[in-house]
């Protein structure tokens, strides 16, 4: 049961989604995959269709080719396995409302209102937050369309909000009945109650709001470096534009214009050199929540006049650009001080900033340039840098990806390519969870890396997934070490996963510290796997590797941690009593002939 017997902090969509997938096909690697590709096609499609109702058709290729890389495919955040499939499912959701919003603005027909009210209750149930952006955007495509009648904006709110939260909230009522309240928001955090400080530091720091005038001020400096840029593009389009114009028979002459303009061109290389600076890292998009209320107020004075006026093509183009400038601001609310394209969550929250960041650049830049030779040079120079910039991130992590995802993981659950030090652990777990439990075991997997779980086929008898800092309370702690001596675990892994974003670094040291004392009173260190397994690392070191806890107890049918297994791989596997430091008992080269002696 979702909820109650699994913790998970976000809506059912996605879970179940996967439930059925799975029921129809088979707990694969592949069924992931598979749903991965499919997803990232449908949210590119929607991209491409959004960028095309601003640019012409090239544009909209760069910009949604621009995506593909900077979320799509991008290695700490991709679509093809994503780190949370809510986000996936909710990112879809939320730009099918979109979608459907706009076309209710140009068709004025309500059944494209229901519609994104429809695409909008799925974003609920897959993220809780992103219903929140197709809630937002919604009401403001509604007031767009009822402007300037009050009584026409309040129906058509009530229309789209009543179709967007009816269903969510039956599916939550109807969890509520059989889990109660209290699991829901208390245990759960579903609807962001009760958040553990933990993870409040955490969104504090790797969001920027723990120091927010820090965050303003690397987002003034990276909005100056992309006027900067700015002033580069102008003088260069306006120095091309003035050589073309002059005849071949003429030497051009300096005069004052062209003195302006190389002028304007040091000043502009120099602004991009001094706010370069400590922002190397953090990416184009900085800045982003400066441009889109700039935009949003532009479109909004753009199509109040044309309301006025009365022209209608005029007032739907302004009405789409604020649309979907209120849809970008709100999907990153979340990370509003640290719009960066590093880590996985932005993935899903950056496809509308990145189109409309291309809009600015490619349409509207070289609009305020003097004349159309001018405009036209500025906006092919442009496409030229941003595709080469495109490419190059391309290029850059494809590399990434064929140099740090060098290692092929072999489970029978499918193979996957990670880093080696990760796949060559993970690989003698798993071999060492094959040899010492059954198929119907439980194994538990701290604080993260229930994969394992997942590519062996064993049960989890914890109601968390992840037990890093926040997710286990000294209640929290009792309830797993309940689950833990019921479901008789015949085997705890505690992966060093250094946890310092979350303020409290080693699992059973900072935090947890209940949880593992009563391990260490149960059940005896059996395994040591890793690229270079030491019985002295401890969790923060900085070599990974994953310790064994085997149950103290004799069953018949079943291996006990004091049975003479030897190796396994290159991994370090503890019989009782044994020294895990002896290089004569657990080298290489014992590894090869006890693993070839050993008869299971």
């Amino acid at each position: 049961m979702l909820y109650s017997d699994v913790g998970y902090l976000y809506g059912p969509l996605s879970p179940y989604l996967n439930a059925l997938l799975y029921r129809f096909f088979h707990p694969s690697l592949w069924v992931v995959w598979g749903r991965g590709i499919v997803s990232t096609i449908v949210l590119l499609t929607l991209i491409y269709w959004l960028a095309r109702q601003l640019m012409h058709r090239f544009p909209a290729m760069l910009a949604c080719f621009a995506v593909t890389w900077v979320c799509a495919l991008k290695s700490q955040g991709n679509y093809m396995l994503a780190y949370a499939f809510p986000g996936l499912d909710g990112a879809i959701c939320l730009l099918a409302t979109a979608i459907c919003l706009i076309l209710f603005l140009r068709k004025e027909s309500f059944r494209w209102l229901l519609a994104a009210g429809s695409f909008a209750s799925l974003a609920i149930l897959a993220k809780t937050e992103m219903g929140g952006a197709a809630l937002a955007t919604g009401l403001a495509a509604v007031f767009l369309a009822g402007y300037p009648r009050p009584r026409t904006i309040a129906v058509r709110a009530a229309i789209f909000l009543a179709s967007a939260t009816i269903v969510p909230a039956f599916v939550f009522a109807a969890f509520a009945s059989r889990v109660g309240w209290r699991t829901l928001t208390v245990e759960n955090h579903v609807f962001f109650g009760h958040v553990p400080w933990q993870l409040l530091y955490f969104n504090s720091l790797r969001f920027g709001f723990g120091r927010p005038f820090y965050s303003l001020a690397l987002m003034l400096l990276s909005l100056g470096r992309l006027i900067a840029l700015g002033g580069l593009f102008a003088s260069l389009s306006l120095l091309l534009a003035q050589r073309s114009t002059t005849s071949p028979k003429q030497t051009p002459r300096p005069n004052r214009s062209t003195s302006r303009i190389l002028g304007m061109l040091v000043l502009s290389i120099a602004g991009i050199l001094l706010t370069g600076f400590g922002l190397s890292d953090l990416g184009p998009f900085m800045a982003m929540p400066f441009i889109l209320v700039v935009l949003a107020f532009s479109a909004f004075v753009a199509f109040a006049a044309s309301a006025r006026q009365g022209a209608s093509s005029a007032r739907v183009h302004a009405a789409t650009v604020l649309l979907l400038a209120c849809f970008a601001l709100a999907s990153l609310a979340r990370i509003i001080l640290r719009v960066s394209t590093g880590g996985a969550l932005s993935s899903f929250l950056l496809p509308a900033s990145v189109v409309l960041f291309f809009y600015v650049w490619i349409v509207l830049f070289p609009s305020f340039l003097p004349d159309p030779e001018t405009r036209r040079r500025a906006a092919r120079l442009v496409s030229v840098v941003l595709f080469a910039s495109v490419i190059a991130t391309a290029v850059t992590l494809s590399i990434r990806y064929r140099r740090k995802l060098s290692y092929p993981l072999v489970t029978p659950r499918g193979t996957w390519f990670t880093t080696p030090d990760l796949g060559v652990g993970f690989e003698q777990a798993l071999n060492f969870i094959t040899l010492r439990t059954a198929p119907d075991d439980f194994i538990s997997v701290m604080p993260e890396g229930t994969s394992l779980n997942f590519l062996s086929g064993r049960r989890n008898p914890l109601h968390d997934e992840i037990v890093t800092p926040g997710f286990l309370d000294a209640a929290g702690e009792e309830h797993a070490i309940e689950r833990l001596r019921d479901s008789h675990a015949a085997l705890i892994l505690i992966a060093n996963r250094p946890t310092s974003e979350f303020f409290e670094t080693s699992f059973g040291t900072d935090y947890d510290r209940q949880l593992m004392q009563w391990i260490q009173q149960n059940y005896d260190v059996c395994g040591l796997f890793g690229p270079h397994p030491d019985a002295n690392l401890q969790v923060g070191s900085r070599t990974f590797f994953i310790r064994a806890y085997c149950l103290r107890y004799q069953s018949q049918g079943k291996v006990t941690a004091s049975d003479p297994i030897k190796m396994l791989s290159t991994g370090t596997v503890l019989t009782h009593g044994s020294n895990p430091s002896s290089s004569e008992e657990n080298g290489p080269a014992a590894t090869q002939h006890k693993r070839g002696n050993n008869s299971n």
